[in-house]
């Protein structure tokens, strides 16, 4: 397996699970681990040296899914890496709003903007891109919708949490 950060969240609870290579680290504990599909929605999970059946299947809303093993059945929402990134940088909570707002993760320099105003955007279309660090970074739609406002243009520097692009979902 490649390696993987997400979040899977079980009832009340969170947990952060990091996949590398055949090792899944859940906090502190490191287990050897295999996950090979065997059917459609069948697959074989191999967890510290244990073999167990498991059988998964999408429940409703996006990344959710129902999770049988062992005569169990739990339903798990996962979070995977862009998730837990557009969380960290308060983008989850506009998704389900009218506006988003798209700022500045760092400070730098925008070297193109992408959109104008008007134009319409789909989930991960590129808005813009910001060199930070020496690094190109592409920020993209977290949501589908349309362009109200940009606040900057190529070659514009800008500071953290800076106001760049406004869009209605």
């Amino acid at each position: 397996m490649a390696e993987a950060t997400f979040q899977a969240l079980l009832d009340d609870e969170t947990f952060d699970l990091k996949i590398d290579g055949d090792t899944l680290h859940m906090g502190e504990v490191a287990l050897p681990v295999s996950f090979e599909a065997t059917g459609p929605t069948a697959y074989s999970l191999i967890l510290d040296g244990q073999s167990v059946p498991v059988v998964v299947t999408p429940a409703g809303p996006p990344k959710t899914y129902d999770v049988t093993a062992a005569g169990h059945t739990w339903t798990v929402r996962v979070k995977d890496e862009r998730d837990l990134l557009l969380e960290r940088f308060g983008l989850d909570d506009a998704l389900g709003a009218g506006e988003i707002t798209i700022h500045a993760p760092m400070p730098g320099l925008v070297l193109e903007v992408r959109v104008a105003v008007g134009d319409t955007v789909t989930v991960d279309e590129g808005l813009l891109v910001l060199e930070a660090m020496k690094m190109e970074n592409e920020l993209k739609a977290p949501a589908e919708g349309q362009v109200k406002a940009v606040h900057v243009a190529a070659g514009d520097a800008v500071g953290k949490n800076e106001l760049l692009i406004e869009f209605e979902a």
